[in-house]
């Protein structure tokens, strides 16, 4: 840039150049100003949307709610979690307190992923100040292909995944607090300060999620591989830094042993003690799935809940594809131009810039072994995509040389329009979706425990109403909980008993066939039929 801005300046007045750069700037701030609106719309739908569509409490996030994991007071239902569970995660047990266990309403979710996600956009702009000083712009560019990302959606629009959210909105800070530990470090300028931030900031994230164990381990990584690379110039300073290993990965392990000493990892078993347990653990062909399931997840945004789905247009399914190759070619084109030139524009340092994105991708480690993952778990890593994604755009924006600069700009701004137009598609058809997940679970709840009230008490011997899903409540296709059948938005395995306990003068029994003999007034056949439809897009 400095060679073209000379070059352009030895041949044109001085007072057209200072004119040049003017406009130039003007352009920068009103596109700067243009991404940020963008990005804050975006922000208010994913926020605000669960209010306008019904938000409740369903599929496997019942289990706080009306499974093993609510025993009892908040005090027990966090003691006993953390005594029997594998996992950990005392802020979905305070979340589904305050939700209402007999309508499912949750209206705690929004103001908590709210602060959640706010948190992670203030993040998100610090780390642009450290890795992208140069290009502001870079920061609202990236809340939006985080907005736009599947995996955000399914994040924040469930009960127990709040905790991913503060998960990744932690693990972020955590990881800015050890870059400027480490620059302090070099600086020779005092740690205590940020040292003590990061010591709470971890000591929360353990509690948060087990996924929080990741950005732990990359972020470890990461700061391990700057103090080996500082070495040479300085010993002293990265010993200084290398405190920060302490709480940031020193601390977790002794966090697990605990965990482990009380009992509460115990319960983990193997792929092969239990092939069809999505949570278990294992190393063999689930792990090349996960890691490419998790690739796929980061790059590609979109419809991707439609992918796997047989009764959707081919051409819908393909449009997360179309996404994935529009990302490559973006970051393959920007590849091209800094081996052809040897140099990046805007003053990027690609090496900080990949560092970071690394740091951010790595965190999705401790969930490669598991059984299977869906896009959930991109959510905190694309972040790292988005840097990678943003970074390629500046630099095919910003080509050095003005005879590639057409075609890098055109590059650029196709590949862009497509991950826009995709990403777009994708927040509406996951809208439907959950929209309609969420229907279907307030209607079976309401048609449930309408019918336990109107029954006449029980008489000793009498056999129990029965219930009756037919194959309308559960045929359909599946996709996490986004796609999900009627019934299995209720989670049968634990409505049962919840029904029976929270009503004992009422005892169900829950059928997935209708019988021949039926009790008018007694048993009850549930038609999903009424239902609306599933549309495939």
């Amino acid at each position: 840039m400095s060679r073209i801005s000379t070059t352009f300046q030895s041949v044109t007045p001085t007072d057209s150049g200072t004119h040049y750069a003017g406009v130039k700037n003007l352009v920068t701030n009103t596109a700067e100003k243009i991404a940020w609106l963008i990005a804050a719309i975006l922000f208010t739908w994913l926020l605000l949307f669960p209010l306008i569509g019904g938000l409740v409490v369903a599929n496997d996030d019942l289990k706080f709610l009306r499974g093993e994991l609510n025993v009892g007071s908040l005090a027990d239902n966090i003691r006993w979690s953390w005594l029997h569970t594998n996992s950990f995660r005392p802020l979905e047990n305070i979340v589904a307190y305050f939700c209402n266990e007999q309508t499912l309403a949750c209206w705690p979710v929004v103001p908590l992923q709210l602060s959640g996600l706010t948190l992670i956009a203030f993040g998100v702009v610090a780390l642009v100040r450290r890795v992208l000083p140069s290009a502001p712009i870079a920061a609202p560019l990236i809340l939006i292909w985080i907005f736009l990302s599947p995996s955000t959606m399914t994040a924040l629009w469930q009960m127990d995944t709040c905790s991913q959210t503060w998960g990744a909105a932690l693990g972020l800070w955590c990881g800015i607090l050890c870059w400027d530990i480490f620059m302090a470090a070099r600086a020779g300028a005092s740690i205590l300060t940020k040292m003590f931030a990061l010591l709470v900031l971890v000591a929360i994230g353990m509690n948060i999620k087990e996924t929080f164990f990741g950005w732990s381990a990359s972020i470890g990584s990461g700061l391990i591989l700057a103090i080996i690379l500082g070495w040479k110039h300085n010993p002293r300073a990265p010993l200084r830094a290398a405190v920060a290993l302490i709480p940031i990965a020193l601390i977790p392990l002794i966090y697990l042993v605990i965990r482990y000493k009380f009992g509460g990892l115990g319960g983990v078993q193997s792929l092969e003690d239990n092939p069809e347990g999505r949570y278990q653990v294992g190393l063999g062909e689930n792990l090349v799935n996960n890691i490419m399931m998790s690739a796929f997840g980061m790059f590609a945004n979109g419809p991707l809940h439609l992918f796997n789905n047989d009764a959707a247009m081919l051409p819908l399914r393909a449009l997360p594809v179309l996404s994935g190759l529009a990302a490559g070619a973006m970051m393959i084109a920007a590849g091209a131009l800094r081996v052809l030139h040897k140099k990046t524009p805007c003053n990027i340092s690609l090496r900080v810039v990949l560092l970071a994105a690394a740091v951010c991708m790595f965190s999705i480690v401790v969930t490669l072994p598991m059984g299977s993952v869906s896009d959930l778990y991109g959510f905190g890593p694309n972040i790292g995509s988005g840097l990678l994604i943003v970074t390629a755009v500046l630099m095919l924006w910003n080509a050095i040389d003005e005879n590639d600069r057409f075609i890098a700009r055109g590059v650029g701004l196709c590949a862009t329009l497509v991950l826009a137009a995709v990403g777009l598609y994708g927040v509406a058809s996951r809208t439907y979706q959950f929209s309609l997940t969420w229907y279907y679970t307030r209607e079976l709840n309401r048609i449930v425990l309408t019918h336990q009230a109107s029954l006449p008490p029980q008489k000793p011997g009498e056999a129990p109403a029965y219930i009756y899903f037919p194959a309308s409540c559960y045929t359909g296709h599946i996709y996490g909980q986004i796609m999900i059948r009627p019934l299995q938005s209720l989670s049968i395995q634990w409505m049962q008993e919840w029904l029976n306990k929270a009503d004992p003068k009422h005892p169900l029994q829950i059928v997935l066939q209708q019988q021949s003999s039926m009790r008018p007034g007694i048993d009850l056949v549930v038609d999903c039929s009424q239902f609306p439809k599933r549309q495939d897009w």
